[in-house]
């Protein structure tokens, strides 16, 4: 089996549209460093944008460690049921921690009632003030929205409606990992797997999902999320192929009963 490695921006940036997920086919490896969804049942209202002025944020009811990938498919799937007129997708941009360094994160970019929006894990929806389009074009959508983002975070600081983000540790202890990994199999709107990946004396927990389509996806607190095209229908093989393109030294994997289907939790208006 090959892997073929792409960067993490043109590969994030597709259309999001809520199915079953049927059998997965070739893998091409897609890491998304901050880091899914599935079908799942909303109920709906008539004409629910008419009495909003802005699109809802659906706040996360918990987060885990770059986990922002999650947290935007998360959003979309119950944005796209509640509001099927409207279109989503992923969109990664760059964003500033307190400390002034700088990485990929993963925020959700929607269409509002004709114009476009974008959504963040910890900082809401913003308006790209553009009108949105059917097929945009997201290099310059993206650097719009890092533009954006900034402005809108540091005005919510400074309001005191939300905290400065830090960078995530580069090391996690294993109560950490399990805890996180454990989290994210709760919120992923998908059936989730927890595997193990044994590396040298140690086992490293990993949230393996199917997102749908032709694609499988691994949550590791440490990397965020990967996502892949692929044909293995190994699960477990997929996994310790991951966890090796990741930099982990895998030695083998263990599966853990799978979950049973998660509910979409409950979140704030």
């Amino acid at each position: 089996m090959t892997i073929f490695v792409r960067s993490g921006r043109q590969a994030a940036f597709r259309r999001y549209e809520p199915q079953p997920p049927p059998p997965p086919l070739s893998l091409v490896l897609v890491l998304a460093t901050l880091t899914a969804p599935g079908a799942r049942a909303s109920v709906r209202i008539s004409n629910p944008a008419s009495a909003l002025t802005t699109p809802p944020a659906y706040p996360d009811t918990a987060h885990v460690l770059n986990g922002c990938h999650l947290s935007s498919i998360r959003f979309l799937n119950r944005y796209l049921a509640e509001f099927p007129g409207e279109r989503g997708e992923t969109l990664e941009v760059s964003m500033r921690n307190a400390d002034g360094s700088t990485q990929a994160h993963t925020i959700a970019l929607i269409s509002w009632q004709g114009q476009a929006w974008c959504r963040d894990e910890y900082y809401g929806v913003f308006p790209l003030e553009c009108a949105a389009e059917s097929n945009p074009n997201l290099d310059r959508l993206s650097a719009r929205a890092e533009r954006k983002l900034e402005k809108h975070a540091q005005l919510m600081i400074r309001t005191g409606q939300a905290a400065a983000r830090s960078e995530p540790p580069v090391h996690l202890s294993a109560e950490q990992n399990l805890r996180d990994v454990t989290t994210a199999a709760k919120l992923i709107p998908y059936t989730t797997r927890i595997f193990w990946v044994r590396s040298g004396n140690r086992e490293l927990p990993m949230a393996f999902f199917r997102p749908g389509g032709k694609r499988i996806a691994v949550y590791d607190p440490v990397h965020g999320t990967s996502t892949a095209e692929c044909a293995c229908t190994d699960e477990a093989k997929v996994v310790l192929l991951v966890a090796t393109r990741l930099g982990y030294r895998a030695e083998s994997v263990r599966a853990e009963l799978p979950l049973p289907q998660p509910v979409l939790l409950a979140s704030a208006n």
